[in-house]
């Protein structure tokens, strides 16, 4: 594994980081895992969204989740060309918190997002 700072050191290494706009912490009823849940756009259509963590050899102070784009597969297309279309993501925390919280990372912002006692 690549452990320096440069590049995608996600878990989707054909990935692209696109922009979100929304990203908070979730609790469904009866669980005790946090989930973070993500909004955004998705660049045109063919793509699938997905919540990416990154891969550290032991856990910084913000785990790093990147919010990327991948092609779907051709039966998920739609016919439609140029269309916006929204994405809404979510992923459970257990495992993937950092020592103070996590980082969600698009294209144009980093979220930090600080997780007391939930780790």
């Amino acid at each position: 594994m690549n452990s320096s700072s440069s590049g995608s050191l996600s878990s989707v290494p054909n990935g692209r980081i696109i922009d979100f706009e929304i990203a908070e912490l979730r609790k469904l009823p009866f669980q005790v895992s946090l989930y973070l849940w993500v909004k955004g756009t998705l660049p045109g259509a063919g793509y699938e969204a997905r919540l990416a963590p990154r891969i550290y050899q032991s856990a910084p102070d913000y785990w790093g989740i990147e919010v990327v784009v991948v092609q779907a597969h051709a039966s998920n297309q739609s016919s439609e060309t140029g269309s916006l279309t929204s994405f809404e993501r979510s992923i459970p925390l257990t495992g993937i918190t950092g020592n103070r919280g996590i980082a969600v990372i698009g294209a144009n912002q980093v979220k930090r997002i600080d997780i007391a006692g939930e780790s």
